[in-house]
């Protein structure tokens, strides 16, 4: 019945006068975000921040972008097949990445208690698949 009765004012051109009609709608604005940080996180985002839960997740992805990427320099130099007299640097290399994913996984741990929605969990690191990973990838 609603239905109905919507099709035919639109048929009529009821709707034709409202304002805005034809313009893009204004999406900065959140219309669930609570009022009383609106204001603030409108100055943030203008100032090129954003939330600090956001902030923490760049820094999370980048700090474990970094240990990762030092990982692979370090399988292309000791732990390549043929290189057993570099066996114990690959190792070490491999204890620091470890601790460093140990020290990851707390603040990831910490992070999606402030994170405001499961949606924006940050799944934990599987430190295995990214080894198995960075060997396959250099000897392929």
């Amino acid at each position: 019945m609603a239905e109905k009765m919507l099709r035919e004012a639109i048929e009529n051109g009821e709707f034709d006068d409202l304002p805005g009609k034809g313009e893009p709608i204004d999406l900065r604005e959140n219309p669930f975000e609570d009022p009383d940080l609106r204001t603030v996180h409108r100055l943030l985002r203008n100032a090129g921040f954003a939330p600090a839960w956001i902030e923490e997740r760049k820094d999370i992805d980048a700090e474990l972008a970094a240990a990762q990427t030092k990982l692979t320099r370090a399988w292309a130099l000791f732990g390549e097949e043929g290189k057993a007299k570099f066996e114990a640097e690959w190792e070490r290399s491999v204890k620091e990445f470890r601790e460093q994913v140990v020290a990851l996984q707390q603040r990831i741990r910490i992070y999606n208690l402030k994170a405001p929605a499961a949606v924006f969990h940050r799944k934990h690191i599987d430190v295995e698949r990214i080894l198995e990973s960075i060997k396959r990838n250099e000897a392929g």
